[in-house]
């Protein structure tokens, strides 16, 4: 649910999501209702011996000093040590128990969260930020241990101990315990105008730290782009804007949270003050004893400490809520693309059918393709070409189902892949893009990423294939180099070869290979071009082309414009068409070479 959405949710409705993200909460705890309960049976008997302090402190006033009883004063000592050694054990206890359960949900929203990602659509990536993304599993998730290790063991201790002295202020004296304790409920309202406010605010906070996330990572990923515009400044600026907003945002929320002691302390005072007036006049005319008086006292006192840290509990819980209605809004969000209920097992054959395929990213925008129809006979390679815009990628996204078609289907071997099981289908598909992405790790996990059962040979044969032993050789420590983030260390060529040797190793009997020389020059393209060549050696090939050199030998090459397939046939086919689509493209792109070839000569 959006920010936009949230707006014009009636207020009853917030109420019972509120509700939902409490239960929702609570329901993580559930593996660990056993170290729960130990945790709770720690609070209990942390917060019931409160209960026992105003005795003690009568009986050492009445029975130590009044009566001057001997026997009792050795007693004591005894009794306080005994009494301290169970509140510190049951202190620690329900300390460490809790912050130990808190950190264990925040291990399983974080596997639930990175699980939940890997479901996810290509395209869901593409429309929200990943700084954003990273936010919420980091960030919103510590929030929500707070909840768990300080809101509901402070809830739990905290309501006890009141409980406790409640009984025990009662029990000494219940008329001062009226006096004293009419004034409370004053306390609870401004916990609850505060507490909504909290939770308002801390959800525009960690929206802004996406946000800010969102720039910082922009401003690393981009650092070239921003100095070659010379752009520091506005990048300086806009950080700075955003910066200055969350801070605003968390200052508010700060002077709210402080808000609540202070005003709680005053209610207090006027709460203390009556009952010293009141039982002072009546200790003073014999009606109580010092030590009931005393006793009593040290019970409201000691009653005020849990009663203010409830008050202030309400501002985690609150700030707790906010991230989890961020984090539920992420695993709320349903993939699109999804096993079928009933899946059907894949034939033996490789062959791609593409009958009637209509597709566009949202329903009432324009398609992006428009009653594709294209039969890839198994073992072929067929080449997609077209103006920038005309729905390659697009196409082939459909095989593997990165996308589903809005009308039509896409078939393997004869079977509609909407009816496979996704892990099946994508077995059987190997993919090499432009944008190589390689993982910061080793050189040889990044090719044997393609198949985890391979061994060192395979890992070395598969590089050599791709055209890649000889520089791997030559790196510091070989295939045990590390590449750094996203394998920048390496030249285009480099990482495209890397690719490659992956993209072999998998094995698998269908190649998607998209513009994957398209941003490389003409030496590294020659060098990449025959680990492609030995690549495709007997597999069904859909090669997006940026250079038709390098498809001109292809079985079959297929022509896009504006999402529809305007020509088919070979090259030299197509090229008998003077006024054909293939023919211009050629046109262009022939004049282009030999424009740079030109240039390159002067």
């Amino acid at each position: 649910m959006t920010n936009t959405e949230l707006t014009s949710v009636p207020a009853t409705k917030l109420k019972v999501e509120g509700l939902q993200h409490y239960r929702r909460l609570l329901a993580y705890l559930r593996p660990y209702r056993t170290t729960f309960a130990g945790g709770l049976a720690c609070m209990v008997v942390f917060g019931a011996t409160d209960g026992g302090v105003p005795f003690i402190i009568k009986y050492i006033l009445d029975g130590v000093f009044a009566e001057q009883n001997k026997t009792l004063l050795t007693l004591l000592p005894v009794v306080l040590v005994v009494f301290a050694i169970v509140r510190a054990f049951c202190d620690f206890g329900q300390q460490y128990l809790t912050s130990k359960i808190g950190h264990f949900v925040v291990r399983d929203l974080r596997n639930e969260l990175n699980d939940h990602f890997l479901t996810l659509q290509p395209d869901f990536f593409v429309q929200n930020s990943s700084a954003d993304l990273v936010a919420r599993s980091t960030s919103d998730v510590v929030l929500v241990r707070g909840f768990f290790t300080d809101s509901v063991a402070a809830v739990i201790r905290d309501s006890i101990r009141v409980v406790a002295l409640l009984i025990a202020a009662i029990y000494l004296d219940p008329l001062l315990a009226f006096v004293a304790f009419i004034a409370f409920p004053l306390g609870i309202y401004p916990v609850y105008r505060f507490g909504r406010k909290m939770r308002k605010l801390a959800k525009h906070g960690q929206e802004a730290v996406g946000g800010i996330s969102a720039l910082m990572q922009e401003s690393i990923i981009g650092n070239r782009v921003v100095k070659i515009f010379a752009r520091e400044e506005f990048e300086k600026s806009r950080f700075r804007t955003q910066n200055n907003a969350l801070t605003k945002t968390f200052v508010s929320s700060e002077r709210v949270r402080a808000l609540t002691g202070p005003i709680n302390e005053v209610l207090a005072s006027l709460v203390v003050s009556g009952v010293i007036l009141y039982g002072g006049y009546s200790v003073l005319h014999g009606l109580r004893t010092q030590g009931d008086f005393i006793a009593f006292l040290i019970s409201v006192f000691l009653l005020y400490d849990p009663f203010k840290k409830l008050s202030r509990v309400s501002s985690s819980v609150q700030q707790a809520m906010a991230g989890a209605e961020r984090l539920f809004e992420l695993l709320d969000i349903a993939s699109t693309i999804r096993d079928s209920e009933q899946p059907l097992a894949l034939s033996g054959a490789n062959n791609i059918e593409l009958r009637h395929v209509d597709f566009a990213y949202r329903a009432g925008e324009q398609k992006v393709l428009s009653d594709i129809n294209l039969a890839i006979p198994e073992g072929k390679k067929v080449a997609i070409v077209g103006f920038s815009g005309a729905g390659k990628s697009t196409l082939v996204d459909l095989i593997p189902r990165f996308i589903d078609p809005a009308q039509g289907m896409v078939c393997i071997g004869g079977v509609d892949v909407a009816k496979m099981r996704i892990k099946e289908l994508r077995a059987r598909v190997a993919m090499v893009g432009q944008h190589t992405f390689l993982f910061n790790d080793t050189i040889y996990n990044n090719i044997a990423y393609g198949n985890e059962a391979a061994t060192k040979e395979d890992v070395e044969q598969a590089a050599r294939a791709a055209y890649a032993y000889d520089f791997i050789m030559q790196m510091p420590r070989k295939f045990e180099t590390t590449i750094g983030e996203a394998g920048l260390t390496l030249s285009g060529g480099e990482r495209q070869r890397i690719a490659i040797a992956r993209a072999i190793l998998k094995k698998a009997p269908i190649l998607i290979l998209d513009e994957a020389t398209a941003s490389l020059d003409n030496r590294a393209e020659r060098e990449v071009q025959s680990a492609i060549e030995e690549l495709e050696k007997g597999k069904t090939s859909v090669v997006i082309a940026h250079r038709l050199s390098t498809v001109r030998h292809a079985d079959l090459i297929v022509v896009l414009r504006d999402g529809r397939i305007v020509e088919t046939g070979t090259h030299d086919q197509l090229l008998k068409d003077a006024n054909g689509e293939y023919t211009r493209l050629y046109r262009l792109q022939f004049a282009a070479e030999e424009g740079e070839r030109v240039e390159a000569s002067a």
